[in-house]
């Protein structure tokens, strides 16, 4: 189980790594896969439709974007294809394939209601001491890290504001 602790430097490396790939001037970039895409790149039709089903019952939209508006899973399977290795790759696969088996083949289409309660009673398990979930809790940490690496989760969520004030990488002396 993480800590409290790990979660939150697990936040702040994925706020400034974003930031830093930025700085890279488009060197390390990823290209997100297109949210009408019936499926990825790395994720099957159903892979990507259960990813977008949890990241949006994880961060829904509110009076701020949802991951799915700001197309968390598109970025995920992006990710994956582009920068992940054979072995973490696999683990993906296998991570969702078991959150499917776990949840239910009715979870996609279940109602809202039905749908929240389900990944919630599921969640309180995965997070349980000795649980065998750990791909959905970094499953779960990526989702959270993906969408508040985008402009919307750091800004309007998160309320984010450059202090002391802007950067310049190259000022003259």
């Amino acid at each position: 189980m993480q800590t409290r602790r790990e979660i939150l430097q697990g936040l702040i490396v994925s706020v400034g790594g974003a930031s830093m790939l930025a700085a890279c001037g488009g060197m390390a970039t990823v290209t997100p896969t297109n949210p009408a895409a019936t499926g990825g790149r790395f994720f099957s039709e159903r892979e990507l439709t259960l990813v977008s089903r949890v990241a949006d019952l994880l961060i829904p939209r509110t009076e701020t974007p949802g991951a799915l508006d700001v197309n968390v899973p598109g970025f995920l399977d992006g990710f994956m294809f582009e920068w992940a290795g054979a072995s973490t790759k696999r683990f993906m696969h296998l991570t969702v394939t078991e959150l499917d088996d776990a949840l239910g083949a009715a979870f996609v289409t279940a109602d809202a209601t039905t749908a929240e309660r389900t990944l919630s009673e599921f969640d309180s398990r995965a997070f349980a001491d000795g649980s065998r979930f750990g791909g959905y809790r970094n499953l779960k940490g990526l989702i959270t890290q993906a969408y508040f690496a985008t402009e919307e989760g750091a800004l309007l969520e998160r309320k984010w504001v450059a202090v002391p004030g802007r950067w310049d990488p190259c000022v003259e002396l």
